[in-house]
């Protein structure tokens, strides 16, 4: 079994849609799979209880359990386990970081969120966690300017001492559509853009867990 735990410091950048969308391309792919839900805002929690499908399969938990959770869930079979962490450096995502065997690390190429990244990579490096950073809500590229955005960014991310994710995630309405029922992109949409980046991000992950 292996742990994916799903990382930012900033509020806002999209941690949560990011791991519910990897957990569900994960099930698409054959792997029984536990969302974790560690956000007391339980947004996770709140998208699941609306949704049709039964997998992947939600656990609710609280900070300081996460351990036990990873444990039973081995136990219990799963291959694959989620984690979506409330907005944090502090010692939600370090106990994060340190049961996962991969921390994605989600950032918007916005200055203030790159401003907040270091706090997150020096969770993920003292835990000794593999870790990769990911763009996520990057403009889609429509002209010169919006490019220039993501292409700055990625250059950021390279002086922070965490390998950058190939795939950029660009903000798409099929991402709040799909969420309304309780779907994901791959659901809503399969052979949409959102989607198609959704399974490159997930090809990427599953080469390093």
């Amino acid at each position: 079994m292996k742990t994916l735990a799903i990382l930012s410091r900033k509020g806002g950048a999209g941690k949560t849609t990011l791991a519910l969308h990897l957990a569900v391309q994960a099930v698409a792919g054959g792997r029984r799979v536990a969302l974790v839900d560690a956000d007391p805002q339980r947004s996770a929690a709140d998208w699941w209880r609306t949704r049709e499908a039964d997998a992947p399969e939600l656990v609710e938990v609280d900070p300081g359990a996460l351990a036990a959770v990873v444990r039973a869930a081995e136990e219990a079979g799963f291959d694959l386990v989620v984690i979506d962490t409330r907005p944090s450096a502090e010692a939600d995502a370090q106990e994060a970081a340190q049961v996962a065997d991969l921390a994605l690390v989600v950032v918007r190429p916005s200055i203030l969120d790159l401003r907040a990244v270091s706090a997150t990579v020096s969770t993920v490096q003292a835990a000794g966690t593999p870790g990769l950073m990911v763009i996520n809500q990057a403009p889609p590229a429509r002209g010169i300017a919006e490019g220039a955005i993501t292409r700055e960014a990625v250059g950021a991310l390279q002086g922070f001492g965490l390998p950058v994710a190939t795939t950029i995630i660009h903000a798409r309405a099929a991402f709040a559509s799909a969420l309304i029922d309780g779907r994901a992109v791959l659901e809503l949409e399969p052979a949409g853009k959102a989607a198609g980046e959704i399974a490159a991000l997930w090809r990427e992950l599953e080469a390093r867990l």
